[in-house]
C-alpha cells in the first residue's frame, strides 16, 4: 500500500511539472501583470479637492497621446497635459520605437475603461512642470468599477515592462519602493523593453510602397483595431508645410502621376525643430521611411528617416535624383527657410502659343531669397487646354502657379491643370 502511495505521489508530481511546462509556453509579453500594483492603495482624500491647488483631484480623460502623456479635463473644466512621473515609455508619435505603440495601447485600454480617474501631483503639493514647461508631472490613479480599488497607472506601466523606474529615491517623491520593486520584476521576467523578442506592432524593415498603393489598400498597411501602421518606404516631393502653434512641423508629401496628371498626397509629421526632418525643403524629392499613423481621422507618416534625392553626391555617399522637382511661382507666398531652393516670384510672360491643345508659355521670374529677389531666370511652362481656348496670357502679363520640373535642371515646368494658373 505504501509503495502504491509513493508511486501515485511521484506520478502526480511528474504530471504537475508537465502541466506547468505546458502552461508556460505562452509569451510573457502577451500577458499583463498587476500583483505589485495591487499592493499600493490610494490613501489620500481627493473628494472636493483641486489637482492644481491641492495636488490631488478628480479628472476625466480628454485625449490620449502616448504611453507616458495624456490630456485630462479637471473638475473645473480646465484641460491639463500630464506627463506620468517616473515613467518614460518608448516613442509612438513623433518618433516610433519598439514597444512604443504597445505602451500607448496599454494606457488607452486602461483609461478608456476607467469609471473614475484621480490625478495626484508628483510631490503631493502643487504640480511641478516638466523640463519643457508645458506638461505637469503627476500620478494617474484609475478604477474600472465602483467596487474596485484604484490602481496607480504609473506603477502598472513599469510593472509590465513598458518603462524603467525614472523616479528619484528621495522623501520628496512617494512610491519609489513600489516603482523599484516593479522594475526588478519586469527585468527578471524579461517583459517588453527588457525582452529579446520581437514587438508584433513594430518592424525595423520598411515595406516599399507608393502613396497611391497605400491609399488604395489601407487595410494592408494599417490595423484599425490595434491603431497600428506598418513601416513604409516611398518616394515623394514636399508640396506644403504646416507649423502648429506648439511648433510641430507637418509636411504634405505628393506623388505626381504623369498619365492621369493627378496627385496622391499624405501628411508627413516631422515633429519639432529638434528633429532633422523639420529642415526638409519644399519642392524637393525625397525617399521617406516612417510609420503609418491615424491622426485625428487622417493618415500620416511619422518617425521619419529621409534621404534627399538630389542629383549630386551627398555626405553619406549616395547618389540621388533631383532637387527642384516641384516649384512655386508666387510673389505673395511667404518666404522661409524650407522654401530656400524652390520659391520664385510671379511669372512675367515673354511669349505664349497654343498648339494641339497644349499651351506653351515662356516666362521670366526671380528666385526668392531671404534678402529679397535673386537673379532672373526663364522657364518654359506647358499645360493642356480645351478646344477653342482663348489665350489671354500675352507678353507682359503675369501669373502665379505651382508646377513640376520632371527633368532635373531642364527649365521645363509641367502644370497639371489650366485652373492651377492664377492670372494677376
Amino acid at each position: 500500500m505504501k509503495k502504491f502511495l509513493c508511486i501515485t505521489i511521484v506520478l502526480i508530481m511528474i504530471l504537475s511539472c508537465l502541466c506547468l511546462v505546458a502552461c508556460d509556453k505562452g509569451d510573457v509579453n502577451d500577458k499583463y501583470y498587476d500583483s505589485i500594483t495591487k499592493t499600493l492603495k490610494l490613501s489620500k482624500d481627493f473628494q472636493g479637492k483641486s489637482f492644481k491647488a491641492d495636488g490631488i483631484g478628480e479628472a476625466t480623460l480628454a485625449a490620449l497621446t502616448d504611453g507616458d502623456t495624456t490630456r485630462f479635463t479637471l473638475s473645473d473644466g480646465e484641460d491639463v497635459v500630464i506627463r506620468y512621473y517616473c515613467v518614460d515609455t518608448p516613442e509612438s508619435t513623433g518618433g516610433v520605437e519598439k514597444w512604443g505603440k504597445a505602451a500607448s495601447l496599454f494606457v488607452k485600454d486602461r483609461l478608456s475603461n476607467a469609471t473614475q480617474i484621480v490625478l495626484e501631483s508628483s510631490t503631493g503639493g502643487r504640480p511641478e512642470v516638466d523640463k519643457y514647461g508645458s506638461r505637469l508631472l503627476g500620478y494617474v490613479w484609475y478604477k474600472t468599477a465602483d467596487y474596485k480599488d484604484f490602481k496607480l497607472l504609473n506603477l502598472e506601466i513599469i510593472e509590465n515592462g513598458f518603462s524603467e523606474n525614472k523616479a528619484l529615491n528621495t522623501d520628496k517623491y512617494p512610491y519609489y519602493k513600489y516603482m523599484d520593486e516593479a522594475t526588478k520584476f519586469a527585468k527578471k521576467t524579461m517583459l517588453r523593453i527588457y525582452s529579446t523578442k520581437d514587438d508584433p506592432l513594430y518592424s525595423d524593415d520598411p515595406i516599399p510602397v507608393t502613396i497611391k498603393e497605400f491609399l488604395d489598400n489601407v487595410d494592408q498597411y494599417y490595423n484599425a483595431e490595434k491603431d497600428s501602421g506598418a513601416k513604409i518606404i516611398f518616394n515623394a516631393y514636399l508640396m506644403d508645410l504646416t507649423i502648429s502653434k506648439s511648433g510641430t512641423y507637418t509636411f504634405t508629401a505628393g506623388e505626381y502621376d504623369k498619365e492621369t496628371e493627378s496627385v496622391n498626397k499624405i501628411n508627413v509629421y516631422a515633429a519639432y525643430t529638434s528633429n532633422p526632418a523639420s529642415k526638409m525643403k519644399l519642392g524637393h524629392l525625397y525617399t521617406i521611411i516612417g510609420n503609418i499613423q491615424n491622426y485625428n481621422g487622417a493618415f500620416q507618416v511619422s518617425g521619419i528617416v529621409y534621404n534627399p534625392r538630389y542629383q549630386d553626391k551627398v555626405p553619406n555617399g549616395s547618389f540621388i535624383i533631383q532637387k527642384d522637382y516641384y516649384l512655386t511661382f508666387d510673389s505673395t507666398e511667404e518666404y522661409f527657410d524650407n522654401y530656400s531652393a524652390t520659391l520664385y516670384s510671379d511669372v512675367t510672360v515673354v511669349s505664349s502659343e497654343v498648339k494641339e491643345n497644349v499651351l506653351t508659355i515662356v516666362g521670366s521670374t526671380n528666385k526668392r531669397t531671404k534678402d529679397g529677389l535673386g537673379e532672373e531666370k526663364q522657364f518654359t511652362f506647358t499645360v493642356d487646354v480645351p478646344d477653342n481656348y482663348a489665350n489671354n496670357l500675352t507678353a507682359g502679363s503675369k501669373f502665379s502657379v505651382c508646377g513640376y520640373q520632371l527633368e532635373a535642371n531642364s527649365g521645363k515646368i509641367v502644370i497639371p491643370r489650366l485652373s492651377d494658373i492664377t492670372v494677376k
